[in-house]
């Protein structure tokens, strides 16, 4: 029986401690994986300062988690962290995440796994004077503090870490772009600083090569924001609620010819 990704190079871009299981994923359906991240997360420098905010967070009505990074950042900083409030996670990954570190049930959308999707759940539609903690890392989108200040509430984002970017050598970014027929990316900003990466330099080959492999991203909001800057030549797979087994998924129906 033959692996449905057999024959498949694919680039994973995430921070290193991250790719373990979707690599395991994607290999067991017969892909070849390559582990070269675009960027490391770090503590934000400032720990003083998040630690004072993440008591206040304890005490929020509602809390919401942004990512796993940020659920593991916050019990590393305080250990015996314990929220009080009514708790939500972005996406299904951060849910679980939050659910497991606090012990206790985590509210997350139905729908789409993203901040439009937790916006629209009916427990935050109604916020009007009450103390919402966003736990969060350094950077990123406001539209979940922009919306939630609008209903009303009074907002608090909290940075818990921050990413910092990597560079491949340049001979290895040039050996990565020719080899991967599929690269991996799960924000805007990761996106944006490969679109950059490849930009700098006299090697126009690269950008080529890049827009030659298939992009998998969560979002045509991650896709938009450089779509001025690369002429994918295939369409973009949009992996909304997005894990290494349903990227498998997704790239063996397209292997399949199955678009459902």
């Amino acid at each position: 029986m033959s692996l449905p990704l057999a024959g498949q190079t694919i680039w994973l871009t995430r921070a290193e401690h991250q790719n373990a299981a979707w690599a395991r994923s994607l290999e067991e359906a017969g892909a070849t994986v390559v582990l070269e991240p675009l960027m490391a997360i770090e503590p934000v420098t400032d720990r003083q300062t998040a630690y004072r905010e993440l008591m206040q967070a304890a005490n929020a009505d509602r809390l919401l988690a942004t990512s796993t990074n940020a659920v593991d950042a916050a019990w590393q900083l305080m250990p015996g962290f314990a929220p009080t409030g009514r708790l939500y996670g972005v996406g299904s990954a951060s849910a679980q995440a939050l659910e497991a570190a606090a012990g206790r049930t985590v509210e997350r959308p139905a729908g789409a796994f993203t901040s439009e999707g937790l916006l629209a759940m009916d427990t935050l539609t109604d916020v009007q004077g009450l103390d919402i903690a966003i736990l969060s890392g350094e950077g990123g989108r406001n539209l979940l503090v922009d919306m939630l200040a609008e209903r009303g509430a009074r907002v608090r984002k909290t940075a818990l870490y921050r990413r910092r970017w990597l560079t491949p050598r340049r001979e290895r970014l040039a050996q990565l772009v020719r080899r991967a027929d599929t690269v991996i990316v799960t924000s805007g900003e990761a996106l944006t600083h490969l679109c950059d990466i490849v930009d700098t330099g006299a090697d126009k080959g690269l950008r080529a090569d890049l827009e030659r492999c298939r992009l998998v991203a969560p979002s045509m909001r991650v896709v938009k924001q450089t779509d001025q800057r690369l002429n994918w030549q295939h369409a973009p797979l949009i992996v909304e609620r997005i894990s290494g087994e349903a990227i498998v998924a997704a790239l063996a129906r397209l292997s399949t010819g199955d678009r459902q």
